[in-house]
């Protein structure tokens, strides 16, 4: 019996687990990826950044990319994206400008063109971890056009007005100890966020690869504070009361 009853623990910690999960990747799926990570970088942190991207392991198995590739095509991926960051390293402070590394991407963009869907998205994903290197906010439809065929770009826009919009709306709507609390965590980064939230408030009520999440409660409400994690982006979402706060760290 107390096996049966740890398994059926188990699993209500699990579903509890996958609801809050889903329920941060519905919030964040609202809301635009923005302010590039690059933005204000010295030559040399770029250098550095760039370094840590080429270091890295690609196209393997993560929650955005569920793909177990043949060692020898995961290789000669990683290798094609691996040629791209080092050539984009080579280039004079001078000729790091959006026209540059974005004409940069188009060869080996035509490399992929004829692998799988699934392995064309995770390419996209390090494109735009090089986009952010480089405090390039968009690529001005380059990634859209060649993966669906047309120009995002004036759809991208409205979905970043609409994140202000909702973030003006979940701004108004905090009470003064929300206020408060979102003015300790504006200094936030992405390489200290875990720590600060777990400093402010303990360890998250959920951890996983995807994200973690904290609950807040207050006389008046129960609120999520989470960090999702996708493809070497962080972005922080509060959710309360039915409105929701969003930025990319």
């Amino acid at each position: 019996m107390q096996s049966s009853r740890g398994d059926a623990n188990n699993m209500q910690m699990l579903s509890r687990r996958t609801l809050l999960l889903s329920a941060l990747l519905s919030a964040a799926s609202v809301y635009v990826w923005a302010n590039p990570a690059g933005q204000g970088m010295t030559p040399n942190e770029r250098r550095q950044a760039l370094d840590r991207f080429i270091a890295k392991k690609k196209f393997v198995r993560e929650p955005f990319y569920l793909v177990d590739l043949d060692e020898a095509d995961r290789l000669r991926y990683e290798a094609w994206v691996n040629q791209l960051a080092r050539s984009l390293r080579k280039l004079a402070p001078s000729r790091q400008t959006k026209p540059v590394v974005l004409e940069k991407f188009k060869p080996v963009m035509k490399k992929f063109e004829d692998t799988e869907e699934e392995d064309q998205d995770r390419f996209l994903g390090y494109l735009e971890e090089l986009m952010d290197i480089f405090g390039i906010e968009s690529s001005d439809g380059l990634l859209s056009t060649w993966r669906y065929g047309y120009d995002m770009t004036a759809e991208m826009k409205a979905r970043e007005a609409q994140t202000q919009a909702l973030n003006a709306q979940a701004l108004a709507a905090m009470t003064p100890d929300e206020r408060a609390l979102l003015e300790r965590l504006q200094d936030m980064t992405k390489a200290n966020a875990e720590e600060t939230l777990r400093s402010l408030l303990g360890a998250p009520v959920v951890e996983d690869d995807v994200g973690k999440m904290w609950s807040l409660t207050t006389p008046d409400n129960t609120s999520t504070l989470g960090l999702m994690m996708r493809w070497g982006s962080i972005a922080f979402i509060w959710q309360f009361r039915g409105f929701t706060y969003f930025w990319r760290l």
